[in-house]
C-alpha cells in the first residue's frame, strides 16, 4: 500500500472502535467496529468490519457485517464475506464469495449524508 494522503491502514491485530471517515482509502486487516465513511475499501483476508460502510468502491476479502452502500464498483472476492444490507452500482462476487442479505442496486448518483430537496409551494410559485 502505498502512503496516500487520506488514507488510513488498520494492521493485522489492531481493533479499531468508532468512526472513521477518511478522503482517500481503508485498508482493515484487523477489526473495525464502527461506521467507514472512505473513497474507498478493501477489506484483506484476514480483515473485519462490524459497521456501517459507504464508500465508492470496495474490494472484499475478508468480511462486513450490517450495511454497505458502494456508489460504484463493489468486488466480493473468493474468501469474502458480506451481510446484510448491501446496496451498490456494479458488483462483481467471484466463486466462493458470500452474501447474506438485502441485496439492491442503487444509482451512481446517490451521495451519501445528503437528503433529497424539498420543495415547498412557496419555492416554486416565486415568480407568480
Amino acid at each position: 500500500m502505498e502512503d496516500k494522503e487520506g488514507s488510513l491502514l488498520v494492521g493485522k491485530g489492531v481493533t479499531i472502535t468508532g468512526s472513521i471517515n477518511a478522503t482517500g482509502a481503508v485498508h482493515v486487516y484487523g477489526n473495525v467496529n464502527g461506521e467507514i465513511i472512505a473513497h474507498e475499501i478493501c477489506v484483506g483476508v484476514t480483515g473485519k468490519v462490524n459497521g456501517d460502510v459507504k464508500v465508492d468502491a470496495a474490494d472484499i476479502h475478508g468480511e462486513i457485517v450490517n450495511s454497505l452502500d458502494v456508489r460504484k464498483t463493489l468486488i466480493i472476492r473468493a474468501s469474502g464475506k458480506v451481510s446484510g444490507l448491501i446496496r451498490y452500482d456494479s458488483m462483481e462476487i467471484e466463486q466462493g464469495g458470500s452474501v447474506e442479505g438485502s441485496i439492491e442496486k442503487m444509482s451512481a448518483k446517490n451521495d451519501f449524508g445528503i437528503l433529497p430537496a424539498i420543495i415547498t409551494s412557496e419555492t416554486a410559485t416565486k415568480n407568480d
